[in-house]
Formats: structure tokens, C-alpha cells, sequence
């Protein structure tokens, strides 16, 4: 006899399952009206036609493209739907096999199944315990692409219809902006700043870009102006350029104009402002709040606004060589859409990296008990900490995120991930997990590109290339931020007259850290903290032959330009240190020398005193006999 419950479940399936197809039907329906739309934008007779650029009908087609692909494969994915859970690599390796195994049957059965009972608590244990997070379904997907789809659709369709008094199309400039502390500067020092550093092409350099010059030019502003250059580009680009350009070929004798276009432009930056929407004054303003947030290089010999910059042109430098040599992506140009994510996550975390840093490092927050590592249980205490101040920034209840948030027009799924590329990114710089990392890049295996953009288009090829594409961003963001790590410890792999800068710079924080323990009783004082004890030349060739050396030599496989760029600079740099220390090795015996001699003296005077005095004594002796 079937129960009253069974009866109720199984109506209950059905109910879900008619509203499933009504739901779809909607759906479908929606994506229709979106393609109509595209099609009435793109038609040969539509006046909008003509007011749009080729990049934005090469991107409507694009998107037309994906929802009739969406709708073809919504009307047969329901048999072969993917598993709740999203299975990356090493995720669920601690979980126990049986909670996996239950969990994966109760995604394959139907409501009235009686293993599906406990499936909530399963999805709690998964959530909760396990740090799996649950997919969402199929069919939210769907709707979620089609809600934004038709947004971005409709939202072009006004701008491109609204007119202006003289019926001229209004469209979005991104150009129209740049910090006003640029146009502070006179000229002759704007015309160093870019033809000197924040060119595109001087942006890229690695061995000899000099981040101390940059922020005296820029009167103590190297993120504002650096973070702008790169991340602003190709706009920033274009308005240094007509800043300069009255005489800039003149003296410096540049390119052809054929290189100064618009178009070529287009080649020597990111275009993230239009890919994310972002304001080009939010952007500048983002920029310049987060400087403010550092605490200056009089307080903070390394940890300031200046290592901030350094980092960041450094991880820019780190993606042209990667583009140089195609090394992520396939080769894909210009990026995808995920690799471009992936790239400007690591750009922003790279900016905001050590924002709020207080001078002191992980080790000193937990012998000191302070908030912070109370607050993050001394665990990457300070990394979480400048990831969390960031965010509060622009996402916080207190925060002014109308005016600083760049994120504010992403698509709240790609906001989600952005904030989880830059938060990994940052965590990762915490140098406890270097070594793990190390051994990561050592052996990570380059995937192969045979199966990307292939050009077939039956199931087992599309399935392929879709693997080789997951294979392939899995392996860049691994890569990426390992670059970030290396970007910020890489003082000793750049030319040796900066590389001594940072090396002064660093050492003295350490030396104040030092101080601040040994007045606060906290001993023994830190590894390399001591100004009485620590040897310059030492902790140099230490961390050059441990980390840096090792470290680049690892990463040359994946950056071919390491091997003739970088590593060279590291043996010079080694040779420097290693000279240093003979050169201290000598002082030092020269000291001993001087010691031991100053005491051979001190004995002999000593002996000649006594000799006086027994002689005195013996003289005195014989008089007073003879008395």
C-alpha cells in the first residue's frame, strides 16, 4: 500500500517539474527577445547601426552568439546536469569518501527518493566543513545570463538612441579623465615622468625601471601615478602622450605617428575601464585613497606607498613577458574574457597588497598579542588584514564606495570571483607558504594547447576543448599569483643600484622593529632584527641562495625571459654581496687585529707599571735599611 506521504512527494515532483518547463519556456523566451533586440541594433537599415563602433558590434554579436547557444543546449541539458559540488583540484581530497559518494546519489534522484531525506544536512557538512561551496543550478545560470545579457543589451541600445542638442550620438568617454595631480606638474617633469618611466614601453621594463626616481618626480605619488599608467591604460597612455606632444618629437625623437594612433594605443594597454565599466575618476580616486592608506616611507622605510608601486609595475612587467611569449591563455589575442579577470585582480591586489602595513611584521603581531593578530589568529595576520582593509574601503558600511569603487558595475558573478582572485593572490604573499609555492611552480606541468580553439564543433571536441580551457586558466592562475609573490620580494633580482636602495630601506624597518622588541623586553629579538649583530652582506647572500636564486630559476620555464633578463642581474647582485662580505670580513679581523694589539699594549704597560713598582718598592726597601 503506497503512503499518503508518497503519494504527496511524488505530486509534489510533479508540480516542480511543470514549473521547471514553464520556467524554461520563459526563459527561452527571454533570450528571443534579447537576439531581436541584437538583431534590430545590428540590422543594415538601423541608425544605431551606424553609431556604433566595431568593437561594440563584434561584442553584440558576440553576445548573440551565446544566447543562441544557451538556448539550444537549455532545451537538452536536463539528463546530463554536473554535479552541485565544484571539484578542484585538491578540495576534496580531506573529505570523507562516503559524504561525497551519498551526496552525488542524492543529486541524481528525485524528490520521493527516500535517500534524499538527509540531503540538507549532507549540503550543510559539505558547506560548512568540507569549505565546498554549492553550484548554482543549471537553470539559474540561465536566467542569471539572461538577465544580464539583456541588461548590457538594453543599456547600449540607450546610449547609442539618446541625442544631444546637435542630434550627435552620446557615447561613453573613458578618455575624459586623469589625476589632477598630473596637471599640477610643470611640464618639463611631465615630460620625464612619461618619456623617462610611465610610458608603455618604460613601463615594461624590468632590469632598470627606477620607482625612486618616479616618486620624487611625482612629488611623493608613484601609486597614484603608476596604478594610473597601467591600470587607466590605454587612455592614460593617450593623455600623457597630447600632454607632452608639442615637442615631444622634437626632443626626443619618437615614433611615427603611425605608433601615436588611437589604434596602436589600443595595443599598449588593458582596457579595463571599458571591460568593467569603471569611471575613469573612480579609478584615480581608488588610486589615491589607497596611497593615503599607507603609511609614509618616514615612518615605514619599506613597507609604503612606494613598495606598493614597485610591486605593481614589477607584476606588469611579470604579464608582458608572459605575453611576450604567449605564455598564458594559448596565446589568445587579444585575452579572454577570464584571463583578462584573472589579470586585473592580480593589477589590483598587487596595489593594495601591504595597505595599512604598520611597520611591524606577522611575528611581532603575535608576540605582541595586538588586535590584529587577535583578530585573525595568527594566521597570515597581516596579509588578511590588508585584503580585508581594502575591501572595507570601497564595500564597508563606513566607506564613501560610490566615489572608490571600481568593482561597482562588474556583474555581481564576476565581482565574486574578482574578489576571490585578488584575496588568494594576496594571502599567497605571505611568506610561510613560500616554500609550498616554490615546490608548486617547480613541478607544475605547462598544459598542452592542442585542443584550444580548435574550430570542431561536435560534442566530444567541444567538451575537449572546454577541459584544455579550464586546464589552461587553472594553470595561469597558479602561475600569476606565484608572480605576485615574486613581484614583491624582488628587490635583489633588479639593477644593482636599486636593488641597494630597497636593501637599505628594508633592513632599517627591520632594525626599528628591532629596537621597539628590545625596549619592550620581547627577547630574543627577531632573525635579522638586531643592528648590533646582523650582518648586511649575510642576510642578503642567505635570502639570495634560499629564495630568490631557486625561486626565479624555477620560474624560468614558465618565463623564458627570466633566463637572460633576470637571472643575470641575480649573480651580479650575489657577486655584490659576497664581495660586501669580505669586505666586512675584513673590517671585522682588522677590528679583532686592533683589539688584540690595544690589549698587547694594555699588558704591556701593565708589566712596565708593575716592573716600576717592585723597583720602587725594592728602591725604598734599601733606603729605609740604610736609615
Amino acid at each position: 500500500m503506497v503512503s499518503t506521504t508518497t503519494i504527496r512527494a511524488h505530486q509534489d515532483s510533479k508540480s516542480i517539474s511543470s514549473i521547471t518547463r514553464i520556467n524554461k519556456s520563459v526563459m527561452t523566451l527571454e533570450f528571443q527577445n534579447g537576439i531581436n533586440v541584437i538583431d534590430s541594433l545590428l540590422h543594415a537599415n538601423s541608425t544605431t547601426k551606424d553609431m556604433l563602433t566595431t568593437y561594440q558590434c563584434d561584442g553584440l554579436c558576440q553576445l548573440r552568439r551565446i544566447l543562441l547557444v544557451t538556448i539550444s543546449s537549455s532545451s537538452s541539458s536536463s539528463s546530463e546536469e554536473k554535479s552541485e559540488y565544484d571539484e578542484e583540484d585538491g578540495i576534496i581530497s580531506h573529505i570523507p569518501k562516503k559524504l561525497l559518494i551519498e551526496s552525488r546519489q542524492q543529486g541524481q534522484h528525485n524528490s520521493d527518493d527516500p535517500s534524499s531525506n538527509n540531503k540538507d544536512t549532507n549540503q550543510y557538512l559539505l558547506s560548512e566543513f568540507g569549505g565546498m561551496k554549492k553550484e548554482p543550478s543549471s537553470r539559474w545560470k540561465l536566467v542569471k545570463k539572461a538577465v544580464s545579457t539583456n541588461s548590457i543589451i538594453q543599456e547600449l541600445r540607450r546610449e547609442c538612441t539618446s541625442k544631444n542638442d546637435n542630434d550627435e550620438a552620446i557615447l561613453p568617454h573613458y578618455s575624459a579623465a586623469a589625476p589632477v595631480e598630473w596637471y599640477q606638474l610643470d611640464y618639463e617633469t611631465q615630460l620625464k615622468l612619461y618619456h623617462n618611466h610611465l610610458s608603455w614601453e618604460n613601463l615594461m621594463r624590468w632590469e632598470d625601471f627606477d620607482i625612486f626616481e618616479v616618486s620624487k618626480l611625482c612629488q611623493g605619488k608613484p601609486l597614484l601615478f603608476v596604478g594610473w599608467a597601467i591600470l587607466a591604460s590605454p587612455h592614460s597612455q593617450i593623455i600623457m602622450e597630447e600632454t607632452v606632444s608639442s615637442s615631444s618629437k622634437k626632443e626626443y625623437n619618437e615614433d611615427d605617428d603611425d605608433d601615436n594612433s588611437s589604434e596602436s594605443y589600443n595595443r599598449k594597454g588593458y582596457n579595463f575601464l571599458e571591460t568593467y565599466k569603471i569611471p575613469p575618476k573612480c579609478m584615480i580616486d581608488f588610486l589615491r585613497a589607497i596611497e593615503d592608506r599607507y603609511l609614509p616611507d618616514t615612518i615605514n622605510p619599506y613597507h609604503n606607498n612606494i613598495h606598493a608601486a614597485d610591486v605593481l609595475q614589477t607584476t606588469h612587467s611579470f604579464l608582458e613577458m608572459g605575453s611576450q611569449y604567449q605564455l598564458f591563455d594559448g596565446g589568445a589575442s587579444p585575452p579572454t574574457s577570464a584571463l583578462t579577470l584573472q589579470m586585473f585582480s592580480l593589477l589590483v591586489g598587487a596595489a593594495i597588497h601591504d595597505v595599512g602595513h604598520p611597520g611591524y611584521n606577522n611575528a611581532f603581531q603575535s608576540k605582541t598579542f595586538s588586535q590584529i593578530a587577535l583578530t585573525y589568529n595568527d594566521k597570515s595576520i597581516l596579509e588578511n588584514y590588508h585584503t580585508s582593509l581594502a575591501f572595507q574601503m570601497v564595500l564597508g558600511e563606513n566607506a564613501i564606495n560610490s566615489e572608490w569603487n571600481i568593482f561597482k558595475n562588474m556583474i555581481p558573478g564576476e565581482f565574486v570571483e574578482c574578489k576571490r582572485f585578488i584575496t588568494e593572490a594576496i594571502l599567497d604573499t605571505d611568506m610561510t607558504f613560500h616554500f609550498a609555492r616554490y615546490n608548486e611552480i617547480k613541478t607544475l606541468s605547462i598544459p598542452s594547447r592542442n585542443n584550444i580553439n580548435t574550430g570542431n564543433d561536435n560534442d566530444d571536441d567541444v567538451n575537449s576543448s572546454k577541459d584544455s580551457t579550464n586546464k589552461e586558466m587553472a594553470y595561469s592562475w597558479k602561475v600569476l599569483k606565484f608572480i605576485l609573490h615574486m613581484a614583491d620580494i624582488s628587490n635583489l633580482a633588479k639593477r644593482q643600484s636599486i636593488s641597494n636602495q630597497w636593501t637599505d630601506c628594508v633592513l632599517e624597518e627591520f632594525f626599528r622593529q628591532g629596537d621597539q622588541e628590545r625596549e619592550m623586553g620581547l627577547l630574543p629579538i627577531s632573525p635579522l632584527c638586531d643592528r648590533n649583530t646582523t650582518s648586511r652582506a649575510d642576510s642578503q647572500m642567505g635570502f639570495i641562495s634560499f629564495v630568490i636564486r631557486p625561486s626565479f630559476e624555477a620560474l624560468q620555464r614558465h618565463l623564458p625571459y627570466t633566463t637572460d633578463v633576470i637571472l643575470p642581474l641575480i649573480k651580479n647582485n650575489y657577486e655584490f654581496w659576497e664581495s660586501q662580505k669580505n669586505t666586512e670580513e675584513e673590517k671585522s679581523n682588522n677590528k679583532n687585529k686592533t683589539k688584540k694589539n690595544d690589549a698587547i699594549k694594555k699588558d704591556e704597560e701593565k708589566a712596565k707599571k708593575k716592573k716600576k713598582r717592585e723597583i720602587y718598592t725594592h728602591s725604598h726597601g734599601r733606603l729605609e735599611n740604610g736609615k
